[in-house]
């Protein structure tokens, strides 16, 4: 299937908390002997949802594990957030993982949001204005180190003098570049510099912000049809309805979340249910999906989603 002229990908995003390294890696493992298209962290220093207790994975040691314990598949963070780390450091970082993936890295970056990580760990966390600037300079810094021999910039928060950054990203002219978020700021920011585009929501609400995306790259005269539009969200995938049911009501309980707000944000349903799902997205442009998986890693929906949704997308 193609939308907007791209081909459908389908993702998982291991969810990075309250597990072990074994179980993570296994999954990993899984994931991509699966066939899945993309496979994905998190940026996060606590659990991002529920207590804030149990183990949480740093990103990007992580992220360099992954590169190195797969082959083929496509490997990224869902997102980086720009306040973590400076842009000279995660550009280094991200250039040395497409390296030993062989150019599979998906880069990413977005605002930041989990404040009670930034209050635990005495980091600031500035105004959202603050961060939107923040990320628009971050992009700037990353983008010129990987494809320029030296770069000079000067922001009001960030600032490189004819820093190099060797060795380049493996892809050219550099890995794609995935933005996060679905408030003004972050489309405006992704009009700018994004290859990708991730948002999280209903259909509805998915077209609505890339309508708004559509119109923040006219004003600068780009085409949105140069970015893709991907979605993240959680699968409750069964063969039958009330398993499915069973299913979402766990993952939303693990979250600590209200199952009847996020049910129009996730798919959950048996395979044809899922299916029609997916394309209610593919209506409104979206080509790249990338599904939310926590400990224990069930591998049942996964196969479902791959085996038996997927062949029915066209």
């Amino acid at each position: 299937m193609l939308v907007r002229g791209r081909p459908l990908r389908l993702g998982v995003q291991l969810q990075a908390q309250r597990t072990t390294w074994f179980a993570f890696a296994s999954a990993l493992r899984d994931v991509e002997a699966l066939g899945f298209d993309t496979v994905w962290t998190f940026d996060h220093l606590l659990p991002f949802s529920g207590p804030d207790d149990g183990p949480s994975f740093e990103t990007l040691t992580t992220l360099g594990a992954m590169a190195a314990l797969t082959s083929r598949i496509r490997i990224g963070v869902l997102v980086n957030g720009v306040l973590y780390r400076d842009p000279a450091t995660l550009a280094k970082s991200a250039a040395l993982v497409d390296q030993i993936s062989g150019g599979r890295l998906e880069f990413s970056l977005g605002a930041a949001w989990a404040e009670r990580e930034f209050r635990a760990y005495g980091m600031a966390y500035p105004s959202l204005a603050e961060r939107y600037e923040r990320l628009d300079e971050a992009l700037h810094i990353v983008r010129s180190l990987w494809t320029m021999h030296r770069t000079t910039f000067e922001g009001r928060f960030y600032r490189v003098e004819a820093a190099p950054c060797e060795p380049k990203p493996v892809q050219s002219p550099h890995p794609p570049v995935m933005v996060g978020g679905s408030g003004s700021g972050s489309l405006r920011i992704a009009a700018r510099h994004a290859t990708s585009w991730n948002v999280q929501g209903s259909p509805e609400r998915c077209a609505e912000r890339a309508a708004r995306l559509a119109g923040f790259c006219a004003e600068i005269g780009r085409d949105v049809a140069d970015i893709e539009l991907s979605w993240h969200g959680q699968i409750a995938l069964a063969p039958t309805r009330a398993e499915a049911e069973t299913c979402a009501a766990g993952i939303a309980a693990s979250h600590g979340l209200d199952l009847e707000q996020q049910r129009e944000s996730w798919l959950v349903g048996t395979p044809p249910e899922v299916a029609e799902q997916i394309r209610r997205y593919v209506d409104v442009g979206i080509s790249h999906f990338v599904v939310g998986v926590g400990d224990p890693f069930d591998r049942a929906p996964l196969r479902l989603l791959q085996d038996v949704v997927r062949p029915t997308l066209g």
